[in-house]
């Protein structure tokens, strides 16, 4: 009966480590340090660049901030379950020094990279998610290519 209770005991402290939500970042983003948010979309075409804007507000890059120190990784997302689209990012800096980034599945920061497969991701729900706050970001809109240099957009 003991040997069943220990493995019982085991097999619960393994899932309460390892299963279900988990923080997305176990060392929080300084929001005092971070000056600088760097949004790229996700490119299609090459050839008509990217959409990128670099959020400098500094009630903007603390919603950022707080946002990504307050989300959760969700459940790993199984192969044939994602539609899979040229990466989006947010970088974020402190100075010219890029402090982390994350890598989402197009636009959709609900799905990001992490390590080896795209994970559901849940923001705080009293706000906008990242996608929401670079939308309504009042920074300028510029376009670059795969280098992430500023280009112009060809007309169509």
């Amino acid at each position: 009966m003991k040997k069943k209770l220990w493995i019982c005991g085991v097999f619960c402290l393994l899932c309460m480590t390892g299963c279900g939500k988990k923080e997305l970042l176990k060392e929080k983003l300084d929001a005092n340090e971070i000056d600088k948010v760097v949004v790229t979309l996700a490119m299609g075409n090459p050839a008509y660049g990217a959409d990128r804007k670099v959020i400098t507000d500094a009630k903007e890059v603390q919603d950022f901030v707080f946002l990504f120190n307050n989300a959760y990784v969700d459940e790993k997302i199984d192969t044939g379950e994602e539609w899979v689209a040229e990466s989006g990012s947010y970088a974020f800096f402190s100075g010219d020094e890029q402090i982390i980034k994350f890598n989402v599945n197009g636009n959709d920061p609900e799905r990001i990279w992490i390590n080896d497969a795209f994970y559901e991701i849940e923001y705080p729900e009293d706000m906008f998610d990242p996608y929401g706050l670079y939308s309504y970001s009042d920074a300028e809109t510029i376009v670059v290519d795969e280098n992430g240099n500023r280009m112009v957009r060809p007309e169509t």
